[in-house]
């Protein structure tokens, strides 16, 4: 058996005049990172749907992990800034909101082990 590629659907860029899309998996993955950059939040998953049938904007729902170091709505305004730039710089993607849905705790990263005796 052959491992097949699932692109998932493909989601109209922000340039009518020229038809160009890119795959829901692929902008999701980009869209993944750039709420992973930000301290604090890891993102679970990501899905994208147009507004409208052939429309180019879109609605990004996303579930994340989240440490409690910081105001839940601060860190999610951080994630929401860090997934509309790459959304708009790296793709090219017109998102017109970014849903999020916080449904586990990040475990505060353990204290380094004293090595003294």
């Amino acid at each position: 058996m052959r491992a097949e590629a699932r692109l998932g659907a493909m989601l109209l860029l922000d340039d009518p005049d020229r038809n160009l899309r890119i795959a829901e998996s692929t902008a999701a993955k980009v869209l993944r990172r750039a709420a992973d950059s930000i301290p604090g939040a890891r993102a679970a998953s990501c899905r994208l749907s147009p507004l409208q049938e052939g429309d180019t904007w879109h609605t990004v729902s996303m579930t994340l992990a989240a440490a409690l170091d910081d105001p839940l709505p601060q860190l999610a305004e951080e994630v929401r800034r860090a997934v509309l730039g790459a959304a708009d710089h790296m793709l090219g993607l017109a998102v017109a909101a970014v849903d999020l849905t916080i449904n586990a705790v990040l475990e505060p990263p353990a204290p380094p082990a004293d090595d003294n005796p």
